[in-house]
């Protein structure tokens, strides 16, 4: 057997000291107590008390997987089958990009942004946990995701069936929106987007765990031109959003002011470049006039 016997005890030391090579104490803790309350359905503090609860022989091997995966640079959240968005538990795996804690802040931003939206699309959904946060405090809005992949439209889906958050789908393509879609009447009150940004010279400075298990297309963008979505949904914007309506993006944060200067083209205005709570450059909001 791996473990010397099968205490929750026991298990905690195997995988604390297979992984400590490649994670700090306070990620492995955070990553263990996911784990085990998960697996157990307990609560953080039925964790604490119960240290010499033993395991059954699948419960270890449940962890003998996660410690497997881990080693081979698998996403724990794509292991785990899901993260925290939010307040939101948001199911994901290899559909979609893993939701991060700075697209948060602009879910953040948009709340304290606006009032009372009545119709909002996010555009380049991925598991929709944009969408879902926003329907979760705007219940009366019509919330929209659209993506071209069908398998991330359908994770959305999912995960917006097990959180009872009613929002619509929308298979597009940001890069090159269908006349049908265009020549629609609806307008919006909010236009958001985590759209992909990241140059293919930026591969080599990704970590294993991005660039082998996380899908591609929602991560690259040409050398050649990297804002390329951000100019096709300026142009939605210009043509979609109501009077006074709001556009908000995640950016590169090297490419934030590409962008601004794009959107100014187009006549918005209350253009502005947040920072995240690392300090880089990483959201912008702009009005509609």
């Amino acid at each position: 057997m791996f473990v010397t016997d099968n205490t929750l005890s026991s298990a905690k030391n195997y995988f604390f000291d297979r992984l400590a090579a490649i994670f700090s104490p306070t990620e492995l803790k955070s990553m263990w107590t996911q784990i085990i309350c998960k697996r157990m359905n307990w609560s953080t503090s039925d964790l604490l008390l119960n240290q010499q609860e033993r395991l059954s022989e699948s419960d270890l091997l449940y962890v003998r997987g996660f410690v497997k995966g881990l080693l081979n640079h698998e996403p724990f959240q794509y292991l785990l089958g899901e993260t925290e968005f939010f307040g939101l538990s948001i199911s994901c795996d290899a559909r979609a990009l893993i939701p991060r804690p700075e697209t948060e802040e602009l879910v953040e931003w948009i709340i304290e942004s606006t009032k009372d939206p009545k119709r909002i699309i996010d555009i380049c959904s991925g598991t929709a946990c944009i969408s879902l946060a926003l329907k979760s405090k705007f219940r009366n809005a019509l919330v929209q995701a659209l993506d071209f992949s069908r398998d991330a439209l359908n994770l959305g889906e999912e995960n917006a069936r097990k959180l009872q958050l009613d929002i619509e789908v929308i298979h597009e393509d940001a890069l090159n929106f269908s006349i049908a879609f265009l020549s629609q009447e609806m307008k919006y009150d909010v236009i958001v987007s985590n759209p992909p940004y990241i140059p293919n010279n930026e591969r080599m400075t990704m970590s294993k765990h991005v660039l082998e298990h996380e899908p591609e297309m929602a991560l690259f963008v040409d050398d050649v031109d990297p804002i390329i979505f951000y100019k096709e949904i300026i142009k939605l914007a210009d043509k979609k959003l109501v009077k006074g309506g709001l556009l908000f993006f995640e950016l590169h944060e090297s490419f934030g002011n590409e962008v601004k200067e794009c959107i100014q083209l187009f006549g918005f205005e209350e253009i502005e470049i947040r920072n995240d709570l690392q300090g880089k450059s990483r959201m912008l909001k702009a009005q509609k006039v």
